[in-house]
């Protein structure tokens, strides 16, 4: 050491261990930048999903504008001008079949099942705008308390039949026909069912498995899920099937079963990860030396590792996880019979993250249906959402359970998801709440369908 005056400099040693020093320093900056930016951009790649899924909640549109009545039409036209729909509920199930107009809402043709048969409890239109299948059942009233168990084995047991339904705008005549498929299904087991766009085949959803008919045949082919849980929602209602439109590609809902029937795979899958994750450490830990000096940036970097597997593990088996629902498209042109070989689209992890009906766009590129954040549509190629808007709230707290359920329903959607036929509670208060409103939904913009309020039976509409 060197001093002039009363200042001491270092000598030429001190010098190069001072760089060496900053060298090192410069170092660990660099390795603790680096285990944040892998940090991040792991994170970013395997937790996509949910960085997609808060920026859909945040940009969503709500409340949609009410479009004037001047340019109602032009935008009912966006819809098949024709629908039909269950009504006059018979202690919870529909008796007839009606058909309106969405243009005007007026009833234009009614149907009553024939005789022995007395209600029809499930609907489902075909692309042309005037052809409808009709499921309808034989009932007997149920009487209170153990007097009315016989009646309601009977119910219960007794096949289900279906008719087709013809309607001719011209005349405003509506005709059933029987059609020929074998009386094999009751009332409990038959869970949904949707006809084809060109009007040839019947999807019956039976709980474990998937049946396609054909209509002019009678020609079966079925489809078995393997797994615990069952096919289609919470309850046996609403729409849990959609066709694209060349027919082809079906989309359809996939519960698994709660708590109580917690996969083994997805017990197995849980297990094996962590038990990886435990052996990497143990490895690490024996066979990795690691400096004193770098200590910070490898500990950092373990715990990057660590929150990523944890995310990754998360949304690899999330479909596994008891209680969610997955959405499926499922190959109808393909070999196999089994319902676990069907693509899964989306998966949501409870009953209340999604609505009744999650319907595929008949080009086949998104599933729509209500959400938290709105009417919300997913990409079928990523399972992302793409949009949500319209996103309707009230004070449920305050008006309490008897105002309805607090969601929006999807009934029918368009090509790409750009008109979309919505039903949700905007209309006057009552004295139950909000009455329920049927409209057209495009660009943000609500369209409603004129005298389309609530009759009871807005999850048996069809377009």
């Amino acid at each position: 050491m060197k001093t002039i005056g009363a200042v001491r400099l270092p000598t030429a040693d001190e010098d190069a261990q001072a760089v060496i020093q900053q060298a090192r320093r410069r170092q660990r900056r660099r390795q603790l930048v680096t285990s944040v930016v892998v940090m991040l951009a792991l994170g970013g790649a395997l937790g996509g999903y949910a960085a997609s899924a808060d920026l859909a909640a945040q940009s969503h549109l709500s409340p949609a504008a009410l479009r004037p009545a001047a340019l109602r039409p032009a935008a009912l036209r966006q819809v098949p001008r024709y629908f039909a729909a269950l009504t006059d509920r018979v202690q919870e199930q529909a008796q007839a079949a009606v058909v309106r107009s969405t243009l005007t809402g007026h009833v234009l043709a009614t149907v009553a099942p024939p005789r022995p048969y007395q209600i029809f409890t499930w609907v489902s239109a075909a692309a042309d705008d005037r052809t409808f299948v009709l499921a309808a059942q034989r009932y007997w009233p149920i009487a209170s308390g153990q007097a009315g168990m016989p009646a309601e084995n009977r119910d219960t047991t007794t096949p289900t039949v279906f008719f087709r339904m013809t309607f001719d705008p011209a005349t405003h005549v509506a005709r059933l026909a029987r059609l020929a498929i074998p009386e094999t299904t009751s009332r409990t087991h038959l869970a949904g069912m949707t006809l084809s766009p060109d009007g040839t085949r019947l999807a019956l959803d039976l709980g474990q498995s998937i049946r396609v008919v054909t209509l002019a045949t009678g020609a079966v082919r079925s489809w078995t899920w393997p797994g615990g849980g069952w096919i289609g929602n919470s309850k046996p209602m609403g729409q849990i099937f959609s066709w694209t439109a060349d027919g082809t590609t079906l989309a359809f809902q996939q519960r698994n079963g709660g708590g109580e029937e917690l996969s083994l795979a997805f017990l197995a899958a849980v297990a094996g990860t962590l038990a990886a994750v435990v052996l990497t450490v143990m490895l690490a830990r024996r066979y990795v030396r690691v400096r004193r000096a770098h200590l910070l940036a490898w500990a950092i970097a373990a715990a990057a590792i660590t929150i990523v597997l944890a995310a990754h593990v998360l949304g690899a088996y999330r479909s596994l996880a008891p209680g969610a629902t997955n959405v499926r498209l499922l190959d109808t042109t393909a070999p196999g019979n089994s319902l676990a070989s069907a693509r899964i689209v989306h998966t949501f992890p409870n009953g209340g993250a999604f609505g009744t009906n999650t319907l595929l766009t008949p080009d086949g590129s998104r599933i729509v249906t209500a959400t938290p954040q709105g009417i919300t549509e997913f990409s079928t190629r990523t399972g992302q959402p793409i949009v949500s808007e319209d996103q309707f709230q009230f004070d449920w707290q305050r008006l309490g359970w008897a105002a309805g359920p607090p969601w929006q329903e999807v009934l029918w959607a368009g090509p790409g998801g750009h008109a979309l036929v919505v039903f949700d509670p905007r209309g006057k208060p009552g004295r139950y709440g909000p009455g329920w409103v049927l409209g057209v939904l495009t660009g943000n913009t609500f369209t409603p369908v004129p005298h389309g309020t609530n009759d009871g039976t807005f999850l048996q509409l069809t377009w």
